[in-house]
């Protein structure tokens, strides 16, 4: 299941926006509507590798957070591997 996360964009170039992903940067397509639209430090929201929409950075800390809480709420486990 992929979902939307939101990323700040780094750097602005045509058809493509690099965003920081975990600490490091990487480039994503985006529609030139959108790529006109952003500038680094803006966010957008990144869907399957491609920069979808822009969003304020109020609405990405948001759900940045909710997605912390969440990942907060089930801790690494360790699984079994799959046996031949």
């Amino acid at each position: 299941m992929c979902q939307g996360i939101p990323r700040s964009v780094l750097e602005v170039a045509p058809g493509r926006l690099r965003v920081e992903v975990d600490g490091a940067s990487r480039w994503m397509q985006a529609a030139e509507s959108l790529t006109r639209e952003v500038q680094a430090g803006s966010y957008v929201i990144v869907y399957a590798g491609v920069a979808i929409e822009a969003v304020s950075r109020e609405e990405a800390e948001e759900q940045l957070r909710f997605l912390a809480d969440l990942e907060a709420q089930f801790p690494d486990t360790d699984f079994p591997k799959a046996s031949a």
